[in-house]
Parts: structure tokens; sequence; C-alpha cells
């Protein structure tokens, strides 16, 4: 192994792609700024940060960026658009100078992803994948300088390859959201846009399509005065308003208590859009109440399929009654979204195509998302019986049980002409239908 930089000259690389026409404002890459803030607050002796959040870049563009700032360590926050370009970016640095340490986190940064044919060499390439928490994982690497695979097996929550096969260290302990240095209170994000929020992490389902469901019940919770200082930063950078990237908004009720008394307190969402998710079968009075005083309320409803058995097979069920009364009840102060997905193990075409009809009856836009196999989902958690067959770049299902290929190309030309006909958008994994 060539023996790797000491130096603690980093350069941390995000990815987004041209903007997708059916998806919300320009967001921040908040995993991103979260690993950033967090380098900053260390106060490490030598430390040098430049962070490079791009859009649409091309290969040798974001190569001669990177190679222009001469860091010992390259940190890519990779997801599963941003892979393929980073797969090329890595190739190039390690072809120029192998002594950079070469580190991969997000979602995509997993031995699963990095096991698929297209990125099997990047193996040999990343010298860290950070499959746990990012922030204290990426510190501790920053922070040391033995640089050597011995010394990473000591850092918790990380995959490392041999040669031969993947080791994985030590699982990391869950932190304490409230001791996260916040990129927003140290002013490091662009202005504009849509904010990200976060209160807790986590979730207590284990849906099978989801890789919220890999991750531990959500126990940390951001607390009031935590949030008060997040939302007052939030001020400062004028964002549109905020995306929340919880799992959903009623599947923590200390979260939401906290965050319910911090928005009261600092009247944020007065005036601003929140983006949020919701299970419908656990919406209650209090949850209405506060989304009733957001200025611009979009909820979207994760309902999947109104099949038993597509959502047996997926590990997730639905309260039909309390649906209809929740969503009609939220469609009278929100712009309600409902959310199914486009070839599901388990289901059938008919039985989507019903899916389909039923949730466009509601007064509501409607979503239909391509099923994509996730790594810290479907392609870990899917048995055999499943027959898998999926693009190994994209993820996009190509079939798989109670679905043909046919059928799924069938169904992606109906979803674009129906999109088409009613107004909608077509985007690269969805398909976004307006209120009927």
């Amino acid at each position: 192994m060539i023996a790797k930089r000491t130096g603690r000259k980093v350069c941390l690389v995000g990815l987004y792609p041209k903007r997708d026409p059916a998806m919300p404002d320009r967001i921040s890459n908040h995993g991103l700024r979260m690993v950033e803030a967090t380098l900053r607050a260390a106060n490490l002796p030598d430390l040098e940060i430049a962070v490079l959040d791009v859009v649409d870049a091309l290969p040798e563009e974001l190569f001669e960026e990177i190679l222009a700032l001469d860091p010992d360590i390259v940190g890519f926050s990779t997801y599963l658009w941003s892979l393929p370009v980073f797969d090329q970016v890595a190739r190039r640095l390690h072809r120029h100078d192998a002594s950079r340490t070469i580190v991969f986190g997000g979602p995509s940064a997993r031995p699963a992803m990095f096991n698929q044919s297209p990125f099997q060499e990047l193996r040999q390439i990343a010298d860290i994948l950070v499959t746990g928490e990012g922030e204290h994982a990426f510190l501790e690497i920053v922070s040391s300088t033995n640089r050597s695979m011995e010394a990473w097996k000591s850092i918790p929550g990380l995959a490392l390859w041999n040669g031969e096969t993947w080791h994985n260290t030590l699982v990391r302990p869950l932190g304490d959201l409230n001791e996260l240095a916040s990129p927003y209170a140290m002013k490091i994000v662009p202005h504009g846009g849509l904010a990200v929020l976060q209160t807790y992490r986590g979730c207590p389902f284990t849906c099978a399509y989801c890789e919220w469901g890999t991750m531990e019940s959500p126990k940390r919770v951001r607390t009031e005065e935590h949030l008060i200082e997040e939302l007052t930063s939030l001020e400062i950078s004028n964002p549109a308003g905020a995306l929340m990237v919880d799992a959903g908004l009623n599947l923590n009720e200390r979260a939401f208590k906290e965050l319910a008394k911090a928005s009261k307190a600092t009247g944020y969402f007065r005036n601003k859009r929140l983006i949020c998710e919701v299970y419908p079968a656990k919406i209650q009075k209090h949850h209405m109440d506060f989304m009733s005083q957001v200025g611009e309320p979009l909820i979207g409803v994760g309902l999947q399929s109104f099949d038993k058995t597509a959502l047996s097979t997926m590990e997730r069920t639905l309260e039909e009654e309390k649906f209809d009364v929740h969503v009609a009840e939220m469609n009278r102060f929100a712009h309600v979204a409902i959310e199914i997905i486009m070839g599901l193990p388990g289901d059938t075409p008919e039985t989507f195509r019903k899916t389909f009809w039923r949730a466009r009856s509601y007064p509501c836009t409607l979503r239909v998302y391509h099923c994509v196999v996730l790594p810290s989902a479907l392609m870990v958690r899917s048995p055999p019986e499943h027959l898998l067959n999926y693009d190994p770049i994209s993820l996009k299902m190509r079939s798989c049980l109670g679905w043909t290929a046919e059928a799924i190309e069938q169904e992606c030309r109906f979803l674009s002409t129906m999109a088409d006909q009613s107004g909608g958008a077509i985007g690269e994994f969805l398909w976004v239908f307006p209120p009927p």
C-alpha cells in the first residue's frame, strides 16, 4: 500500500444533477455541510477545507478543480446520481497521486453498491467508505495522521476493502444531535433555495424499499433550545422555507413537540414554506394544528400502494379508513401530495393501475416513483424469490416478482402519457400529477 499523505488539507465534494422539473427548489447538500461544520468546529491544527458543492459538473472539470486545490484527503458525498461521476473523478485522482486518501460517504457509499459490476474497480481506489453517521467518523479520519488500513480499522462506522473482501469496523454509537455543529449557525450554507431541517434521525418502521428502515428507532431528538437556535440561524440565509428530512413529521412525538415549541417561540414558519412527510395512520389533531399555522405547508403522504399483498411483501401496512379521513382533513389547509411506487416486488401491473386511479381520484397532487433498489434497502434485504433485476447504475427496477420487463416499460409509457395530458411533470425517477 502506498504511504498516504499526513496533511489536513481537505476537499469535500458534493454533486447534484441538473434540476429535475419534477423536483423542488434548490437545496444544499446537508450531509456535506454537516461534515464541514464538524471539521471547522474541531479547530484542528493546520486544517484547510475547500468545499465543491456543484451542479451538473463533468468528471474532467471536477477533477481539474480538485487537482488545483491539491488536497490530502478528498471526501465524496455520494448519491445514486453522483456516484458514476465520482467514480471517474476518483480514478483520475488515484492515477495522478495515489497518496491522497479518498473517502466516500452518503447513501450510495455502501459495499453492496461498490460490488455492482460498474463500480467494482472503484473498490481498489476508494480507501474508506463511511457507512455510519459521517460527522465524527470523518473528523477522526482527518484528525489522525496515521492513515493506514490498520489505523482505520479502529474507527467505528467504516467499510474497508482489503483486496478480497470488505472489513466492516465496529458500529458507531449513536451521538447527540444537539452536540453537532450547525452549518447554518456557522453561516457556511449558500443563501436562498430551501433550507434542510432535521429534528431526529432514524425510523421506527422497516419498510423494505426504504433506507430509513435500516436505522435504529428514532430516540435522539433535537431540543427546543437547539431548534430555536437553528431556526434563528435559518433567517440569516433567507431560504424560501425548509425541507424536513425526518422520516416523518409525526413518527417521533418527542421530536415533534420540541419542533412545535421552537416554531411557536420564533414564529419562523408563519410566512414560510415547510415540506415534510407524514405517516397517515398516526396523524393527530395537534399535528394538523401545527401545520395549519405554517405559511405554505406541503405534505407528502407515503401510500406506496393500496394493494395489501404488495404492502405485506414490503413490510408495510395501511389503515384505509384513517387514510381517507386524514387526507381530506389535511387537504383543507395544506398542499397534499400522495406518493405511490411503480414496480414494487409483490405488486402487479393490474393492482398498480388500481392504486394509480384510486390515488388519482383524491383532490391532491400525485407523485409516482419508479421503484429503485437502494443499497441499504431492497439491494440487501430482498429474498431471492423477489427476482430483482435492476439497472446497476440508476438502480431502477427492470423486472421483479409480479413485473416483467415489458410490463414496467409499458407502465412507464403510460405514466408519461398521463403526466403530459394532465399538465404534470416527468422526472428521472418520478412522475408528478396535479390535483384532478
